[in-house]
């Protein structure tokens, strides 16, 4: 988990990033100043490449391994950050942001897999949600770095974390789930016997034959035109299963369910946590008239991000991912339809929005800017769980990418408050349909919610559970 933690750690560098970079050089007039169409592209572009990464690395992560994926991805992330702290002209750090946004696509999808497969279901909600902390934490770390130094001091900085990262994964085990799927038995119960504290293998025999026994059912299905896989006989299953292509495995009801659910979050989540403003922060502060110098703002909402993290991850195993979406969304809604407020009225008090918007970035991480990501490990069936997960992954970012280049588009729409309000409507919308089919999956075993999932006919039922 601490070396997952150092790779999120790493995501939230390449998150922060472009706050910082456009904060310095936005209208500046050197060959590396950004207009407000670069500005725009520039704090965007890290996400509509990141589809790229997540197409490839849905594959790639089932062939190769999450642990290979996860040490590969350090070393284009590395040359990324060697290339802004070098970068003369504006194209350098395109080129840069370019590099991330693959990088930063071909990391989750393995991230997610990895800690979906090698946590105990009882632990499993609170120790992924860590991955988040680590995430805030890079986040804080940034911001805090930039009230003290200029952006390129920051930049040398966060080569620190591919480096750390790299060294880190190469001694931890590959997942347990992936070496069943490939038959490495042996290997799996190496790596349960690290996971669970270098135990003996009487310590994990239940836990492998459980995990044997799932991987056996979720490859009954034959994979025609790539990999095939050949399932060994149980007594749910004795007869011949027909071919099935990728597709096909992607259409099944419980993977089109899960993937309905989990894409709609995201979007609920991009527009309710003010996402697409936060690349322009710095900018937006300045223009509201912030008491606090800009950058001080943007210190403390890292370090309330973090701690949002943090309670988040503790209180999600005693109160569930249920409560704590709507305990989180329900602050996010607040925050946006209050600042539409105060912009619209503008009354003398500029305290007001500096509140809202630390209030925001503490409600985020707290829960529905987690959570998504947690579903898209839980409730996608294990033979489609690397493909739909990388594709979900990809469709997020898209929404991140859409919410983050139209901002400028829709202020100019509808005004700054007009932006508060229509993305505190769309939070709304997404509490009413979240309350309806949301699922709770704290504590229960992938296997149990692969079942449950597939086979319930209305909301109510699993609610309960």
């Amino acid at each position: 988990v601490l070396m997952i933690g150092l790779l999120s750690l790493s995501i939230g560098f390449i998150i922060g990033m472009p706050t910082i970079v456009i904060g310095a050089l936005r209208n500046d007039t050197s060959p590396i100043g950004m207009t407000e169409t670069a500005a725009s592209w520039f704090g965007s572009v890290v996400y509509v490449m990141q589809p790229l990464g997540s197409g490839v690395s849905a594959f790639l992560q089932d062939v190769l391994g999450r642990k290979t994926c996860l040490m590969a991805v350090n070393i284009p992330n590395l040359v990324a950050w060697i290339i802004i702290y070098y970068a003369t002209k504006t194209v350098h750090l395109f080129i840069a942001q370019v590099i991330m946004g693959i990088a930063m696509g071909f990391l989750e999808a393995p991230i997610l897999s990895y800690m979906g497969e090698i946590t105990q279901p009882r632990l499993r909600g609170m120790l992924t949600s860590f991955s988040g902390v680590f995430y805030n934490i890079g986040l804080m770390m940034l911001n805090s770095m930039s009230t003290v130094m200029d952006w390129r001091t920051v930049v040398l900085f966060s080569m620190i974390g591919p480096v750390v990262a790299f060294i880190g994964m190469a001694f931890v085990p590959d997942s347990p789930a992936w070496l069943v799927s490939k038959r490495r038995v042996r290997d799996a119960e190496k790596a349960y016997q690290w996971l669970r504290g270098w135990v003996g293998p009487e310590d994990v025999k239940h836990e492998l034959a459980d995990m044997v026994n799932y991987v056996n059912k979720t490859q009954e299905v034959k994979l025609v035109n790539t990999v095939e896989y050949t399932a060994v006989p149980t007594k749910e299953s004795s007869e011949a299963t027909k071919p099935t292509t990728r597709w096909q495995l992607l259409m099944e009801p419980g993977t089109r369910k899960a993937f309905r659910l989990v894409f709609l979050y995201f979007i609920v989540m991009a527009c309710t946590s003010l996402w697409g403003m936060r690349p322009f922060f710095i900018e937006i502060l300045e223009s509201i008239g912030s008491p606090v110098r800009p950058h001080v703002v943007l210190a403390i909402c890292g370090t309330l991000q973090m701690v949002g993290a943090v309670v988040g991850g503790v209180a999600m195993k005693f109160v569930g991912k249920r409560r704590l979406t709507f305990l989180s969304l329900g602050l996010s809604i607040i925050c946006c339809l209050g600042l539409g407020v105060y912009l619209s009225f503008r009354p003398d008090l500029p305290w007001i929005p500096v509140v809202f918007f630390c209030l925001s970035y503490f409600a985020g991480p707290l829960g529905i800017i987690v959570i998504p990501w947690i579903l898209i490990m839980e409730l996608f069936p294990l033979r489609t769980r690397g493909m739909a997960g990388g594709i979900c992954g990809a469709c997020a970012h898209a929404l991140f990418f859409l919410t983050t280049k139209t901002y400028y588009n829709l202020v100019s729409l509808v005004n700054l408050s007009g932006a508060c309000y229509f993305y505190g409507i769309v939070g709304v919308l997404g509490f009413l349909y979240l309350y309806w089919d949301l699922p709770e999956t704290e504590g229960v075993s992938l296997e149990e919610i692969e079942r449950k999932f597939s086979e319930r006919r209305n909301s109510r039922q699993y609610r309960s559970s």
